[in-house]
Protein backbone atom coordinates (compact mmCIF):
# COMPACT_ATOMS: atom_id res chain seq x y z
CA UNK A 1 0.00 0.00 0.00
CA UNK A 2 1.25 3.57 -0.36
CA UNK A 3 2.58 4.92 2.02
CA UNK A 4 0.95 8.74 2.75
CA UNK A 5 3.47 12.30 1.81
CA UNK A 6 5.63 13.33 4.81
CA UNK A 7 7.98 16.04 5.23
CA UNK A 8 11.47 15.77 4.47
CA UNK A 9 14.50 18.34 4.61
CA UNK A 10 15.90 19.38 1.41
CA UNK A 11 19.80 19.94 2.13
CA UNK A 12 20.50 22.30 -0.79
CA UNK A 13 17.30 24.87 -0.53
CA UNK A 14 17.35 24.69 3.47
CA UNK A 15 13.84 23.92 3.29
CA UNK A 16 11.14 21.26 4.52
CA UNK A 17 9.25 19.94 1.71
CA UNK A 18 6.06 17.91 0.82
CA UNK A 19 4.61 16.11 -2.30
CA UNK A 20 1.10 16.98 -2.19
CA UNK A 21 -1.14 16.66 -5.59
CA UNK A 22 2.10 15.38 -7.40
CA UNK A 23 3.87 18.40 -6.92
CA UNK A 24 6.49 19.42 -4.23
CA UNK A 25 5.19 22.30 -1.65
CA UNK A 26 8.28 24.24 0.91
CA UNK A 27 6.36 24.00 4.27
CA UNK A 28 9.34 25.54 6.60
CA UNK A 29 12.76 27.42 5.99
CA UNK A 30 15.45 26.06 8.29
CA UNK A 31 17.79 23.53 9.51
CA UNK A 32 17.24 19.93 9.76
CA UNK A 33 16.48 19.66 13.24
CA UNK A 34 13.78 18.19 15.35
CA UNK A 35 12.32 21.82 16.15
CA UNK A 36 11.86 22.65 12.33
CA UNK A 37 10.64 18.95 11.82
CA UNK A 38 7.32 19.45 13.67
CA UNK A 39 7.12 23.17 12.32
CA UNK A 40 6.80 21.74 9.17
CA UNK A 41 5.04 18.90 10.64
CA UNK A 42 2.18 21.23 12.11
CA UNK A 43 1.77 23.04 8.09
CA UNK A 44 1.54 19.79 6.56
CA UNK A 45 -1.58 19.52 8.60
CA UNK A 46 -3.04 22.81 8.19
CA UNK A 47 -2.70 22.44 4.54
CA UNK A 48 -4.31 19.08 4.89
CA UNK A 49 -6.92 20.28 7.34
CA UNK A 50 -9.48 20.91 4.78
CA UNK A 51 -13.12 20.70 6.37
CA UNK A 52 -14.46 17.65 5.13
CA UNK A 53 -17.39 17.45 2.77
CA UNK A 54 -20.69 15.40 2.45
CA UNK A 55 -20.06 13.09 -0.36
CA UNK A 56 -23.40 14.08 -1.65
CA UNK A 57 -23.12 17.99 -1.70
CA UNK A 58 -22.55 19.45 -4.60
CA UNK A 59 -19.76 21.13 -4.10
CA UNK A 60 -18.11 17.60 -2.88
CA UNK A 61 -14.20 16.50 -3.93
CA UNK A 62 -12.81 13.93 -5.84
CA UNK A 63 -10.96 12.96 -2.18
CA UNK A 64 -14.82 13.07 -0.35
CA UNK A 65 -16.03 10.57 -3.36
CA UNK A 66 -13.07 8.34 -2.59
CA UNK A 67 -13.12 8.62 1.01
CA UNK A 68 -16.83 6.87 0.69
CA UNK A 69 -16.55 4.65 -1.86
CA UNK A 70 -13.61 2.97 0.43
CA UNK A 71 -15.57 2.90 3.15
CA UNK A 72 -18.03 1.04 0.98
CA UNK A 73 -14.99 -1.06 -0.25
CA UNK A 74 -14.03 -2.44 3.02
CA UNK A 75 -17.44 -3.42 4.12
CA UNK A 76 -18.80 -4.83 0.36
CA UNK A 77 -15.52 -6.66 -1.54
CA UNK A 78 -13.10 -8.88 -0.25
CA UNK A 79 -10.08 -7.84 2.29
CA UNK A 80 -7.54 -8.12 -1.25
CA UNK A 81 -9.66 -6.31 -3.64
CA UNK A 82 -10.37 -3.77 -0.80
CA UNK A 83 -6.65 -3.48 -0.20
CA UNK A 84 -5.67 -3.24 -3.66
CA UNK A 85 -8.34 -0.58 -4.05
CA UNK A 86 -7.11 1.76 -1.10
CA UNK A 87 -3.74 1.61 -2.84
CA UNK A 88 -4.69 3.31 -6.10
CA UNK A 89 -7.36 5.79 -4.27
CA UNK A 90 -4.72 7.09 -2.22
CA UNK A 91 -2.41 7.91 -5.14
CA UNK A 92 -5.19 9.47 -7.13
CA UNK A 93 -6.91 11.17 -3.67
CA UNK A 94 -2.82 12.66 -3.52
CA UNK A 95 -3.30 13.83 -7.09
CA UNK A 96 -6.80 14.64 -7.37
CA UNK A 97 -8.52 15.18 -4.35
CA UNK A 98 -8.65 18.41 -4.35
CA UNK A 99 -10.56 18.62 -7.72
CA UNK A 100 -14.10 19.21 -7.48
CA UNK A 101 -16.26 16.19 -8.15
CA UNK A 102 -18.26 17.15 -10.88
CA UNK A 103 -15.74 18.82 -12.33
CA UNK A 104 -13.36 15.68 -13.13
CA UNK A 105 -12.29 15.11 -16.32
CA UNK A 106 -10.42 12.64 -18.18
CA UNK A 107 -7.49 15.38 -18.57
CA UNK A 108 -7.17 14.74 -14.36
CA UNK A 109 -6.60 11.22 -14.40
CA UNK A 110 -4.17 10.76 -17.69
CA UNK A 111 -2.12 14.08 -16.13
CA UNK A 112 -1.92 11.60 -12.50
CA UNK A 113 -1.14 8.53 -14.26
CA UNK A 114 1.62 10.56 -17.01
CA UNK A 115 2.96 11.42 -13.64
CA UNK A 116 3.16 7.95 -12.35
CA UNK A 117 5.25 6.69 -15.54
CA UNK A 118 7.56 8.94 -14.72
CA UNK A 119 11.03 8.22 -14.17
CA UNK A 120 11.36 11.96 -12.03
CA UNK A 121 8.89 10.82 -10.06
CA UNK A 122 10.66 7.99 -8.71
CA UNK A 123 13.68 10.37 -8.46
CA UNK A 124 11.77 12.33 -5.90
CA UNK A 125 10.39 9.52 -3.81
CA UNK A 126 14.00 8.57 -3.53
CA UNK A 127 15.35 11.35 -2.77
CA UNK A 128 12.63 11.41 -0.16
CA UNK A 129 12.88 8.07 1.67
CA UNK A 130 16.54 9.01 1.76
CA UNK A 131 15.66 12.21 3.79
CA UNK A 132 13.50 10.37 5.68
CA UNK A 133 15.57 7.77 6.82
CA UNK A 134 18.63 10.43 7.68
CA UNK A 135 16.32 12.37 9.72
CA UNK A 136 14.82 9.15 11.30
CA UNK A 137 11.60 10.11 10.99
CA UNK A 138 10.51 6.54 9.93
CA UNK A 139 12.47 3.27 10.19
CA UNK A 140 13.84 1.34 7.02
CA UNK A 141 11.67 -2.01 7.54
CA UNK A 142 8.75 0.35 7.36
CA UNK A 143 9.40 2.58 3.87
CA UNK A 144 7.24 0.10 1.74
CA UNK A 145 8.62 -1.12 -1.62
CA UNK A 146 11.45 0.40 -3.88
CA UNK A 147 9.63 2.81 -6.07
CA UNK A 148 9.10 2.02 -9.51
CA UNK A 149 7.62 3.69 -13.21
CA UNK A 150 4.56 2.82 -13.39
CA UNK A 151 4.64 0.25 -16.42
CA UNK A 152 1.15 -0.34 -18.97
CA UNK A 153 -0.66 -3.12 -16.68
CA UNK A 154 -0.05 -0.54 -13.70
CA UNK A 155 -1.37 2.33 -15.11
CA UNK A 156 -4.74 0.41 -17.25
CA UNK A 157 -5.17 -0.62 -13.02
CA UNK A 158 -5.00 3.10 -12.04
CA UNK A 159 -7.57 4.20 -14.74
CA UNK A 160 -9.67 1.71 -14.02
CA UNK A 161 -9.73 2.14 -10.10
CA UNK A 162 -10.40 6.25 -10.97
CA UNK A 163 -13.59 5.10 -13.71
CA UNK A 164 -14.98 2.53 -10.17
CA UNK A 165 -14.88 5.11 -8.30
CA UNK A 166 -16.92 7.70 -10.11
CA UNK A 167 -18.91 5.08 -12.02
CA UNK A 168 -20.16 3.65 -7.98
CA UNK A 169 -20.76 7.17 -6.78
CA UNK A 170 -23.32 7.60 -9.72
CA UNK A 171 -25.04 4.43 -8.93
CA UNK A 172 -25.63 5.49 -5.23
CA UNK A 173 -26.62 8.82 -6.19
CA UNK A 174 -24.20 10.93 -5.18
CA UNK A 175 -23.11 12.61 -8.58
CA UNK A 176 -25.83 13.08 -11.12
CA UNK A 177 -23.64 11.76 -13.98
CA UNK A 178 -19.92 9.82 -14.42
CA UNK A 179 -17.49 12.53 -14.85
CA UNK A 180 -15.24 10.06 -16.53
CA UNK A 181 -17.49 8.30 -18.94
CA UNK A 182 -16.13 7.41 -21.74
CA UNK A 183 -12.39 7.61 -21.02
CA UNK A 184 -10.25 5.33 -22.57
CA UNK A 185 -8.42 2.52 -20.33
CA UNK A 186 -6.55 0.54 -22.72
CA UNK A 187 -5.91 -2.64 -22.20
CA UNK A 188 -2.29 -3.34 -21.39
CA UNK A 189 -0.95 -6.58 -23.44
CA UNK A 190 -1.65 -9.81 -22.63
CA UNK A 191 1.38 -11.91 -20.84
CA UNK A 192 2.24 -14.34 -24.30
CA UNK A 193 4.04 -17.07 -23.12
CA UNK A 194 3.18 -19.75 -20.92
CA UNK A 195 5.97 -21.19 -18.43
CA UNK A 196 7.88 -23.70 -19.86
CA UNK A 197 8.63 -27.21 -18.41
CA UNK A 198 12.56 -26.75 -17.79
CA UNK A 199 11.32 -23.18 -15.72
CA UNK A 200 8.66 -25.04 -13.97
CA UNK A 201 11.29 -27.78 -12.37
CA UNK A 202 13.43 -25.14 -11.47
CA UNK A 203 11.16 -23.39 -9.12
CA UNK A 204 9.34 -26.20 -7.96
CA UNK A 205 12.92 -28.22 -6.77
CA UNK A 206 14.07 -25.21 -5.23
CA UNK A 207 10.74 -23.67 -3.88
CA UNK A 208 10.50 -25.52 -1.00
CA UNK A 209 7.92 -27.53 1.13
CA UNK A 210 4.29 -24.45 1.11
CA UNK A 211 5.40 -22.63 -2.30
CA UNK A 212 6.26 -25.94 -4.09
CA UNK A 213 2.71 -27.03 -3.28
CA UNK A 214 1.29 -24.00 -4.47
CA UNK A 215 2.99 -23.71 -7.46
CA UNK A 216 2.06 -27.92 -8.54
CA UNK A 217 -1.59 -27.04 -7.87
CA UNK A 218 -1.02 -24.46 -10.01
CA UNK A 219 0.36 -25.88 -13.16
CA UNK A 220 -2.00 -29.30 -12.02
CA UNK A 221 -5.54 -27.41 -12.28
CA UNK A 222 -4.76 -24.15 -14.19
CA UNK A 223 -6.66 -22.28 -11.41
CA UNK A 224 -6.18 -18.55 -11.38
CA UNK A 225 -3.98 -17.64 -8.81
CA UNK A 226 -6.07 -15.80 -6.53
CA UNK A 227 -7.90 -18.93 -6.18
CA UNK A 228 -5.96 -21.22 -4.84
CA UNK A 229 -4.64 -18.48 -2.41
CA UNK A 230 -8.56 -18.51 -1.19
CA UNK A 231 -9.19 -22.01 -1.68
CA UNK A 232 -10.80 -22.51 1.76
CA UNK A 233 -11.76 -27.34 2.54
CA UNK A 234 -15.37 -26.78 1.99
CA UNK A 235 -14.53 -26.35 -1.48
CA UNK A 236 -12.83 -29.51 -1.81
CA UNK A 237 -15.02 -32.87 -3.16
CA UNK A 238 -13.49 -36.05 -4.12
CA UNK A 239 -12.18 -34.97 -7.52
CA UNK A 240 -13.26 -31.66 -7.79
CA UNK A 241 -13.13 -28.16 -6.50
CA UNK A 242 -16.17 -26.17 -6.49
CA UNK A 243 -16.20 -22.64 -6.36
CA UNK A 244 -19.33 -20.53 -6.06
CA UNK A 245 -17.25 -17.14 -6.23
CA UNK A 246 -15.17 -17.01 -9.03
CA UNK A 247 -14.21 -14.10 -11.39
CA UNK A 248 -16.98 -14.93 -14.33
CA UNK A 249 -19.40 -15.74 -11.28
CA UNK A 250 -21.73 -13.03 -12.36
CA UNK A 251 -21.51 -12.92 -15.91
CA UNK A 252 -22.17 -16.85 -16.31
CA UNK A 253 -24.75 -17.22 -13.05
CA UNK A 254 -23.02 -20.74 -11.92
CA UNK A 255 -19.95 -22.16 -9.78
CA UNK A 256 -16.69 -22.78 -11.31
CA UNK A 257 -15.61 -26.39 -11.34
CA UNK A 258 -11.53 -27.97 -11.36
CA UNK A 259 -11.38 -31.17 -11.99
CA UNK A 260 -8.27 -32.63 -9.94
CA UNK A 261 -5.98 -34.92 -11.28
CA UNK A 262 -4.75 -37.77 -9.74
CA UNK A 263 -1.56 -36.35 -8.56
CA UNK A 264 -3.28 -33.70 -7.22
CA UNK A 265 -6.12 -35.07 -5.57
CA UNK A 266 -3.04 -37.30 -3.46
CA UNK A 267 -1.27 -33.37 -3.06
CA UNK A 268 -4.73 -32.20 -1.68
CA UNK A 269 -4.65 -35.40 0.60
CA UNK A 270 -2.04 -35.05 2.01
CA UNK A 271 -2.28 -31.23 2.96
CA UNK A 272 -5.49 -32.17 4.71
CA UNK A 273 -5.21 -31.78 8.86
CA UNK A 274 -3.52 -28.40 8.38
CA UNK A 275 -5.67 -26.69 10.95
CA UNK A 276 -6.64 -24.12 9.08
CA UNK A 277 -9.93 -23.32 6.96
CA UNK A 278 -7.59 -22.90 4.05
CA UNK A 279 -5.95 -25.45 1.72
CA UNK A 280 -2.92 -23.48 1.24
CA UNK A 281 -0.89 -22.11 3.85
CA UNK A 282 2.87 -20.19 3.91
CA UNK A 283 5.76 -21.47 6.31
CA UNK A 284 4.11 -19.36 9.09
CA UNK A 285 0.72 -21.43 8.50
CA UNK A 286 -1.07 -18.34 7.18
CA UNK A 287 -2.80 -18.25 3.55
CA UNK A 288 -0.77 -17.20 0.67
CA UNK A 289 -1.21 -13.26 -0.38
CA UNK A 290 -0.92 -11.48 -3.48
CA UNK A 291 2.01 -9.56 -2.30
CA UNK A 292 3.85 -12.73 -0.23
CA UNK A 293 3.73 -14.80 -3.62
CA UNK A 294 5.08 -12.10 -6.01
CA UNK A 295 7.59 -11.89 -3.38
CA UNK A 296 8.71 -15.21 -3.10
CA UNK A 297 9.06 -15.53 -6.50
CA UNK A 298 11.13 -12.19 -7.07
CA UNK A 299 13.66 -14.24 -4.70
CA UNK A 300 13.57 -17.65 -7.02
CA UNK A 301 13.76 -16.13 -9.99
CA UNK A 302 16.70 -14.06 -9.33
CA UNK A 303 18.26 -16.41 -7.33
CA UNK A 304 18.04 -19.18 -10.14
CA UNK A 305 18.65 -16.72 -12.89
CA UNK A 306 15.28 -17.00 -14.64
CA UNK A 307 13.79 -14.52 -16.73
CA UNK A 308 11.96 -11.04 -15.30
CA UNK A 309 8.62 -11.56 -16.59
CA UNK A 310 8.21 -15.08 -15.07
CA UNK A 311 5.31 -15.05 -12.49
CA UNK A 312 3.12 -17.90 -11.12
CA UNK A 313 0.29 -16.52 -13.45
CA UNK A 314 2.44 -18.27 -16.36
CA UNK A 315 1.27 -21.68 -14.67
CA UNK A 316 -1.87 -21.36 -16.15
CA UNK A 317 -1.16 -19.75 -19.34
CA UNK A 318 1.29 -23.19 -19.55
CA UNK A 319 -1.95 -25.13 -18.79
CA UNK A 320 -3.74 -23.63 -21.50
CA UNK A 321 -1.06 -24.04 -23.65
CA UNK A 322 -0.56 -27.96 -23.11
CA UNK A 323 -4.48 -28.65 -23.94
CA UNK A 324 -4.34 -26.78 -27.27
CA UNK A 325 -0.89 -28.59 -27.93
CA UNK A 326 -2.03 -32.10 -26.98
CA UNK A 327 -5.34 -31.39 -28.91
CA UNK A 328 -7.69 -30.78 -26.51
CA UNK A 329 -10.95 -29.47 -27.93
CA UNK A 330 -11.08 -25.46 -26.88
CA UNK A 331 -14.53 -25.19 -26.02
CA UNK A 332 -13.40 -28.19 -23.35
CA UNK A 333 -10.22 -25.88 -22.58
CA UNK A 334 -12.78 -22.81 -21.96
CA UNK A 335 -14.53 -25.06 -19.50
CA UNK A 336 -11.32 -26.20 -17.85
CA UNK A 337 -10.23 -22.97 -16.91
CA UNK A 338 -13.35 -20.84 -16.54
CA UNK A 339 -13.34 -18.88 -19.35
CA UNK A 340 -17.31 -18.18 -20.20
CA UNK A 341 -16.42 -17.62 -24.33
CA UNK A 342 -13.67 -19.09 -26.62
CA UNK A 343 -12.06 -15.20 -27.01
CA UNK A 344 -9.43 -16.21 -24.74
CA UNK A 345 -8.59 -19.48 -26.06
CA UNK A 346 -7.69 -18.44 -29.42
CA UNK A 347 -6.37 -14.95 -28.38
CA UNK A 348 -4.02 -16.05 -25.68
CA UNK A 349 -2.96 -19.83 -25.49
CA UNK A 350 -3.03 -21.10 -28.99
CA UNK A 351 -1.46 -18.18 -30.31
CA UNK A 352 1.08 -17.67 -27.28
CA UNK A 353 4.59 -16.20 -29.05
CA UNK A 354 6.93 -18.89 -27.78
CA UNK A 355 4.88 -22.26 -28.53
CA UNK A 356 4.55 -23.11 -32.20
CA UNK A 357 4.88 -26.88 -32.04
CA UNK A 358 1.28 -27.65 -33.45
CA UNK A 359 2.09 -24.80 -36.14
CA UNK A 360 5.03 -26.57 -36.95
CA UNK A 361 3.52 -29.86 -37.41
CA UNK A 362 0.53 -29.01 -39.84
CA UNK A 363 3.22 -27.23 -41.87
CA UNK A 364 4.71 -30.86 -42.38
CA UNK A 365 1.82 -31.80 -43.43
CA UNK A 366 0.60 -29.19 -45.68
CA UNK A 367 4.26 -29.64 -47.42
CA UNK A 368 5.59 -34.00 -46.92
CA UNK A 369 7.37 -34.16 -49.88
CA UNK A 370 9.14 -30.13 -50.25
CA UNK A 371 13.24 -30.95 -50.00
CA UNK A 372 15.12 -27.88 -49.84
CA UNK A 373 17.36 -26.38 -52.72
CA UNK A 374 20.89 -26.04 -52.47
CA UNK A 375 22.62 -23.27 -53.57
CA UNK A 376 26.05 -22.09 -53.08
CA UNK A 377 26.01 -19.51 -50.55
CA UNK A 378 29.25 -17.51 -52.19
CA UNK A 379 27.63 -17.44 -55.00
CA UNK A 380 25.78 -14.13 -56.10
CA UNK A 381 23.02 -14.72 -57.73
CA UNK A 382 23.53 -13.95 -61.19
CA UNK A 383 26.39 -16.62 -60.61
CA UNK A 384 24.80 -19.47 -59.69
CA UNK A 385 24.49 -22.41 -61.68
CA UNK A 386 20.89 -23.08 -63.18
CA UNK A 387 19.39 -26.43 -62.68
CA UNK A 388 20.52 -28.92 -65.14
CA UNK A 389 17.92 -30.24 -68.00
CA UNK A 390 18.40 -33.69 -68.14
CA UNK A 391 17.64 -33.43 -71.79
CA UNK A 392 19.94 -31.60 -72.67
CA UNK A 393 22.74 -33.12 -70.67
CA UNK A 394 25.85 -34.90 -72.41
CA UNK A 395 28.33 -34.44 -75.00
CA UNK A 396 27.27 -32.63 -77.54
CA UNK A 397 27.71 -34.27 -81.18
CA UNK A 398 29.88 -33.57 -83.72
CA UNK A 399 26.84 -31.98 -86.11
CA UNK A 400 26.20 -29.98 -82.95
CA UNK A 401 29.60 -28.45 -83.30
Amino acid sequence: MARPARPWHRKQTGWWMVEMNGQQVKLVEGPKDEKHRLAAEEKFGELRRLNRIAPQSPTSRTADIIEAYLAWSRLNLSAETHRVNQYYCQLFAEHCGTVSAREMKPFHVTKWITAMMSPERVEREKIRRAAELEAGTVEKRKLGGIPKVWGESTSHNGRTTAFRVFSWAKDEGLLPENPLAGMKRPKPPSRQRAMSDDEFEKLFENAGGPFADYLFALRETGARPKELRDLVWTQVQEDRLVLAKHKTSRKVGKARVIILSEAMRDTLQRLKGNGSTHVFLNTEGQPWTMNAVRLQMTRLRERLGLANDLCVYLCRHGFGTRAILNGVNPSVVAELMGHNSLDMISKVYVHLADEHAHLKTAVEKINPTTKPVQADPLASPRLRAKPVNPKKSGPKSKAAR
